[in-house]
């Protein structure tokens, strides 16, 4: 649905007098040469430079002409073809550089290159096709009429003659095949014609076929070989013109029938396929495609002389016709190489002969109000039609419309309002919905009318109808013509858009201008002119209108004057006015805001009221709220987003709605409700207290319905009586509403996009606050005693708690009891549906109530045979053991434990549930204190906990339960000394028993390193001050063992026990000391010198990885991280992980761990092996430090000095060594920086690392504790001064 503009219409003289009968461009330099009157010359900005005279240099007779003029750029030169079967070489550089190349003896019909310029194609005057490449060497030569059709001849696969064949409506007469007569028209210029199709691989002559009675013009397909692939069936009529497309799907020429003039469409198998009726009569000249098969060119003259340039495209195989451009004379148009919207044409005008450049892009006209009123109209040129639909009634797919619009004469622009809120202009210009079409002489305006009005339009010359003509009657709104007047256009003007009550163009001639046109008089006139700079490409209307110009500068149009405003980074044909700046898409796809780029793969695009629309290469439609535009790093990826049929467009989007509109490759039309477009519908409605609309609006599009809540919780929560008001006349809304309700906040998670400018909170209990609240604006509502008119939503509340299904089921019965049956079993059978039945049933048993469990069993499909048996055997039962029964069959093992604690005759029963359940718990609360049944029950705890070894809490059950002995064997184990001979005592043990368990309970906590606790039995229980002092001294308690010895006066202890100890501890600890500080320093240096070698190995490889910087230009500068000149780098620090795929055993995970930490000279990680040696060796100094203390403390003491000042020095020695050593061990690690992105080369991703290229040890393969030095602290005062 997209209209072709015409975007510059420039006009350069040639400086030639009128003549030129061929021309052509230099695809390289862009550089024009002519062919006027026998002379080639090269057209510039400057007095025009004859090359060569060819007649003055005898190459060309009055008698001949030029059959062929094309550009060979490889070698500087020019090849013209003479009728005369001369091929004359001409050179870029000057006079004298002309060489005949070659000759024909029959002469020459035509000369033509190929699209990779690598093969000459020649048509001799004896119908002889010759190919040879570029620099004259001939590939072959192939009679052009033959006999034969050809290599791609179809096969008769014997499916019957068409005399058998079933003809349906056409009848018998059909049976017998038709003779075509294809003469030669009369208009028909006799010429040989030339296409090449895109790729090279093939080409098309149209020629006629030689003899005065049989004369008749075909087609004939050739491949690059000259071989004669096709030949083009009968056609009648076959005029002259040719062009095949770049594409390769269709060849066009015209044919002319006895009631039309038609563009016909041939296949390279010389069938026809599809046409389209040339609607002016003219003799059609010539075909031409632009370069990507967009348009097509129609030249031609009328019958008054005057030569036209028709431009057409296609859409959902309808053609169109876009533009037209009438001039007094044409030459040769030709469409530029490589540029699809440049055409140029050497046009006459007043004995002046002038290059003309005609610039063209596509652009969908819609209306561009973001307002409600705004119906979103889209409007399609078709010659002297426009077609109209307001999308925001009705979706029309094209060719198809809502209205169309008849005018007199071809549509060149069409403008729709884009400044309504201008205030001095008349009331009919103040619609976004107002049109304005525009043709060579008169200006329409046009206003939007409901489609009950019937008003006419009051001019004979425009028409408004139905899509398919008078008959049809406009079901929409439509427009209506509110005024008309002549326009004087200045020549060439272009880009017209409506901004107020004025209409702006620009014009190239004689200088680029902005044009300002208004009405006057009853006319449109030129009222003011702004001269540019350079050409102006591209206006964009608003409150301040924005002109783009060739050079991709952006000028911004206020009172009448022009001021620079930025400079986009290339020239854009799509330009978008927001209030954060001027959005520009260009041909490349890339997306600028003012100067910054912002995206590099955009399609199209458009600005809702609310949101950018955008469609990307990877077939996505990303919608990015407006507000963000401004924000310096805008994130594409985490915009709403949608899959999109491949090659879509964007048409428009409805204002303040969710409906966008896009157009598939082929033409027609798909509507779609974008995520974020209509989250923000909802979030609006929402606002508005809206709640039944939104939640409707949001069911149709599959909205999850905790948008309503979590919108704003506190919102709906004061508003819940609302809510329930509008979304309760349909119950069965509510408890849609209620089934989808989650603890999950999905403006958070699941439209995380649309709320990203807006604070939510997750609310705790969210379904329970708000599923109660609803219950209790249900019931407040509904003014029935037993809520019967909203019970369903009541009982949907209960369900969807999750544990009120007791509830629902009383509220069931309540209704029953009630006479209320209809309303129960509706109830009943809601609540079956929502609930399984089988959960339902167990929770109606669990009430204990038989009547309600029949009623749910009778609505559910269960069998009688099945519940019946079972609810007999538990009426038979007594109350609290039938109840103790139900709960234990549904698994509510502590209701059945009240129940059957209160059947004294079953405690057996009790007690094998509390053992096989664990309910110790909740079991000793039911029995009184000191009961047998209590005593019973701990005395299982306390097996169960002893199980377990939990040994006090055993002991403490034991006792609870009399069981003395159990209770002291019980402290005993779990070390509770205090508590065992107390208990011991208590139960009556004999004085032996008693020092026996003493005995045993010290050498355990001696063994246990507990001295302390061991010395006080020895002492105060079994009355041994001796055997105390020695068990201190063992378990190294100096100060206590040395305070007891005095105590008790007996120094003989000290120097028995106490000193000897001390001394061997003091040469232990200096052994070790001493071995610490040799193996830290031996350790330390090998992880040196580990670390150094590696280094140079390092280095080496860094050599080895060097790639040739020349090459770089392979190598692409958008590589993925994942791809695969990223993925060939050699990584200097690799990431790995401890746990590979499979599962690995302890056994193997320490396997992994001795290799990993292996010390052995030469492995693998040596350094890592070496690292965590030295945290363990050096982790382990702070306990030497404290014990060295001690030790030295207590020989000071006893007045033995001797060793000890060396042994501190050592000591002090050692704490130095460690704090040296730390930075050595773990130096800083600085991260790697790897550099990605459009800022890095290649170079820069390959090695992956900063300017400090060291190597460094994989930290990253050890436990976290070993990669950092260990921490400790250290008592300041642990030394002794006085040493």
């Amino acid at each position: 649905m997209r209209n072709l503009h015409i975007r510059t219409w420039s006009e350069q003289k040639t400086g030639l007098p009128p003549g030129t009968s061929e021309w052509c461009k230099d695809p390289d330099t862009r550089a024009v040469y002519c062919l006027n009157n026998g002379k080639v010359f090269r057209v510039g900005q400057d007095e025009p430079s004859l090359l060569v005279d060819l007649a003055a240099e005898g190459l060309m007779s009055p008698d001949s002409e030029c059959i062929g003029l094309c550009s060979l750029p490889d070698l500087q030169c020019l090849l013209i073809g003479i009728s005369t079967g001369e091929l004359i070489q001409v050179g870029y550089h000057g006079i004298g550089e002309v060489e005949e190349v070659g000759a024909v003896e029959a002469g020459l019909l035509s000369l033509s290159l190929s699209p990779d310029s690598e093969v000459i194609t020649l048509v001799t005057a004896d119908l002889k096709l010759i190919l040879m490449t570029r620099d004259y060497t001939p590939l072959s030569e192939t009679e052009l009429h033959q006999e034969k059709f050809g290599e791609g001849e179809f096969v008769n696969v014997g499916w019957g003659k068409k005399e058998t064949q079933f003809h349906g409506s056409e009848g018998k007469e059909a049976r017998v095949k038709k003779e075509v007569h294809s003469e030669v028209t009369d208009g028909d210029d006799r010429r040989v014609r030339v296409s090449w199709r895109g790729d090279g691989e093939m080409l098309v002559v149209s020629y006629v076929s030689p003899g005065d009675q049989s004369a008749a013009r075909k087609l004939r397909v050739f491949d690059r070989q000259g071989v004669l692939f096709s030949t083009s069936e009968p056609c009648a009529g076959l005029e002259q013109t040719l062009a095949w497309k770049p594409s390769g799907s269709l060849i066009a020429t015209t044919v002319r029938k006895p009631n039309k003039h038609t563009v016909a469409f041939f296949e390279k198998n010389g069938l026809q396929h599809g046409e389209f009726t040339i609607r002016t009569s003219m003799v059609v000249k010539e075909l031409a495609w632009n370069c990507d098969s967009t348009v097509l060119l129609v030249y031609g003259q009328v019958h008054s002389g005057e030569h036209v340039l028709q431009f057409w495209t296609v859409g959902n195989y309808h053609w169109y016709l876009k533009q037209t451009v009438t001039y007094g004379k044409i030459t040769s148009p030709s469409w530029d190489q490589e540029d699809p919207t440049l055409c140029q044409v050497i046009t006459t005008k007043d004995e002046v002969e002038s290059l003309t450049s005609l610039t063209f892009s596509f652009h969908t006209d819609t209306s561009v109000g973001r307002t409600e009123d705004d119906l979103s109209m889209v409007a399609v040129t078709d010659g002297s039609v426009v077609k109209v639909t307001p999308m925001r009634e009705a979706v029309i797919p094209p060719p198809m419309s809502a209205y169309e619009i008849h005018l007199d004469a071809q549509v060149e622009s069409v403008m729709f309002q884009t400044y309504p809120e201008k205030n001095d202009m008349d009331n009919m210009y103040k619609d976004s919905n107002t049109l304005a079409l525009l043709t060579a002489s008169r200006f329409y305006v046009f206003q939007v009318i409901g489609a009950s009005d019937t008003a006419d339009s009051g001019d004979d010359a425009v028409k408004i109808t139905g899509s398919g003509g008078n008959g049809y009657v406009v079901q929409t709104s439509r427009h209506r013509l509110v005024k008309s007047m002549d326009a004087c256009l200045p020549r060439g003007a272009a880009n017209f858009v409506l901004c107020g009550d004025e209409v702006l163009a620009s014009v190239d001639h004689p200088t680029p201008a902005l044009v300002v046109l208004k009405e006057r008089n009853g006319s449109l006139v030129e009222i003011s002119r702004i001269l540019c700079e350079s050409s102006v490409y591209m206006i964009c209307g608003g409150i301040h209108p924005v002109v783009e110009l060739q050079d991709a500068s952006v000028l911004s149009y206020e009172d009448g004057s022009l001021s620079p405003s930025f400079q986009f980074p290339r020239l854009c044909s799509h330009i978008i006015q927001t209030k954060h700046g001027v959005l520009g898409l260009n041909d490349r796809f890339k997306l600028f805001l003012n100067e910054k780029e912002i995206a590099g793969n955009i399609t199209s695009m458009f600005l809702h009221s609310h949101f950018l629309l955008a469609t990307t290469m990877d077939h996505r439609l990303v919608a990015v709220p407006a507000d963000q535009l401004g924000q310096p790093n805008l994130r594409w990826e985490e915009a709403g987003n949608r899959r999109v049929e491949r090659g879509s467009r964007l048409v428009t989007s409805v204002p303040c709605h969710s409906r966008t509109v896009l157009q598939m490759p082929r033409g027609n039309l798909e509507t779609i409700q974008p995520r974020s477009l209509t989250v923000l519908l909802v979030q609006n409605l929402l606002d508005s207290l809206r709640f039944k609309e939104a939640f409707l609006l949001s069911r149709r599009q599959r909205i999850n319905l905790n948008i309503i809540v979590d919108h704003s919780f506190s919102h709906f929560m004061k508003n819940i009586s609302q809510f329930v008001q509008q979304v309760s006349v349909e119950p069965e809304h509510l408890n849609i509403f209620l089934a989808e309700l989650k603890d999950e906040n999905v403006c958070t998670t699941m439209y995380a996009a649309q709320y990203t400018s807006k604070q939510t909170v997750v609310e705790k209990d969210k379904v329970e606050k708000v599923c109660t609240a609803v219950r209790e604006e249900l019931e407040l509502q509904d003014s029935t005693e037993l809520k019967e008119n909203s019970i369903l939503p009541i009982l949907g509340t209960l369900v969807r708690v999750g544990n009120r299904l007791e509830e629902a089921l009383d509220r069931i019965k309540k209704l029953r009891d009630g006479g209320k049956q209809s309303v129960c079993d509706e109830a009943l059978r809601f609540i079956l549906y929502s609930v399984d039945v089988n959960v339902l049933f167990n929770v109606a048993l669990g009430t204990y109530d038989f009547q309600l469990v029949l009623m749910v069993a009778e609505k559910s499909q269960k069998d009688p045979k099945e519940y019946l048996p079972i609810l007999n055997n538990y009426k038979a039962m007594p109350e609290n053991y039938m109840k103790y029964s139900i709960d234990k069959n549904l698994k509510k093992f502590e209701s059945a434990l009240v129940h059957i604690s209160r059947c004294p005759d079953n405690f057996d029963e009790c007690l094998q549930l509390v053992e096989e359940n664990r309910l110790y718990k909740q079991a000793t609360k039911l029995f009184p204190v000191g009961s047998d049944n209590y005593k019973s029950i701990c005395q299982s705890y306390g097996t169960y906990m002893e199980s377990k070894r939990y040994y006090l809490e055993a002991s403490l059950l034991f006792d609870r339960a009399g069981q003395a002995d159990q209770a002291v064997r019980a402290a005993e184990r779990a070390g509770a000394w205090q508590r065992a001979g107390h208990l011991a005592r208590q139960a009556g043990w004999s004085q032996e028993q008693v020092a026996e368990l003493c005995r045993d309970m010290a050498t355990k906590l001696e063994e246990q390193d507990r001295g302390l606790d061991s010395a006080i039995i020895w002492k105060e229980w079994l009355q041994d001050p001796e055997e105390s002092v020695a068990v201190l001294s063992r378990c190294r308690c100096w100060e206590e063992g040395i305070r007891q010895a005095l105590d008790l006066g007996r120094t003989d202890l000290v120097q028995t026990h106490i000193l000897p100890g001390l001394r061997e501890r003091r040469d232990v600890l200096s052994s070790t000391i001493s071995t610490t500080r040799d193996k830290i320093s031996s350790q330390v240096d090998r992880l040196l010198v580990v670390r150094e070698s590696r280094n140079k190995v390092h280095m080496e490889d860094d050599v080895e990885d060097e790639r040739n910087l020349e090459d770089a230009d392979m190598f692409s500068e958008t590589t993925s991280v994942g791809g695969s000149v990223a993925s060939t780098a050699r990584s200097k620090s690799t990431l790995a992980t401890r746990q590979s795929n499979r599962s690995k055993t302890s056994k193997n995970r320490r396997k992994q761990d001795r290799k990993v930490y292996s010390t052995r000279e030469g492995s693998t990680h040596e350094d890592l092996g070496l690292i965590n040696e030295l945290h363990e060796a050096i982790a382990s100094v702070p306990g030497l430090v404290a014990e060295v203390a001690q030790v030295v403390r207590g020989l000071i003491q006893l007045l033995e000095e001797n060793g000890l000042e060396q042994l501190q020095n050592d000591t002090e020695a050692l704490l130095t060594l460690c704090e040296t050593v730390k930075p050595q061990i773990w130096p800083g690690q600085e991260p790697v920086k790897e550099r990605f992105g459009p800022e890095s080369t290649v170079e820069d991703i390959i090695r992956g690392a900063g300017p400090n290229n060291q190597y460094r040890s994989p930290l990253e393969l050890m436990e976290p504790h070993l990669r950092f030095p260990p921490r400790y602290t250290v008592d300041p005062y642990w030394k002794v001064q006085i040493l």
